[in-house]
């Protein structure tokens, strides 16, 4: 069994953490293109029944502009952390990410922008577990 440092371990941790990030970035985009295309759909249906669905409208539009609001909060949170990344791929001075994920936050609190705070504070406590976990050395 090989013997890997903490700081490599950490790395590891935080690496799988960003690209769990990149892939919910991912999949969001994905969604907001598929709610595009319902949307013009939608907009079809809705001349085509004389104007009478626009609660179809309404549902779809919500539901692209919550997403689209979430993909905007990841994206946030993928800026701030690649701050800290090097040219190898690896993240250094991990308490200034925290930092910097706290502070962008509070700010969009500050804001009243709260959905997005909440978005960002889901991802800090991720990065923070990733940071400061405590393997377990029982056999």
């Amino acid at each position: 069994m090989a013997i890997i440092s903490r700081n490599m371990e950490t790395q590891e941790r935080i690496i799988s953490t960003f690209e769990e990030l990149q892939s919910a970035i991912h999949g969001l985009k994905s969604q907001i293109a598929e709610f595009e295309i319902l949307f013009n759909q939608a907009c079809n249906r809705h001349i085509a029944s004389d104007f009478q669905k626009e609660w179809l409208l309404d549902r779809i539009s919500a539901r692209h502009a919550i997403n689209t609001m979430r993909y905007e909060g990841l994206q946030l949170v993928e800026e701030s952390v690649s701050a800290y990344r090097d040219y190898d791929g690896l993240f250094l001075d991990h308490k200034q990410l925290l930092q910097s994920l706290e502070l962008l936050m509070l700010n969009h609190a500050e804001e009243e922008e709260y959905e997005i705070a909440a978005i960002i504070k889901k991802w800090h406590e991720k990065f923070a577990h990733a940071i400061y976990f405590v393997p377990d050395f029982s056999y």
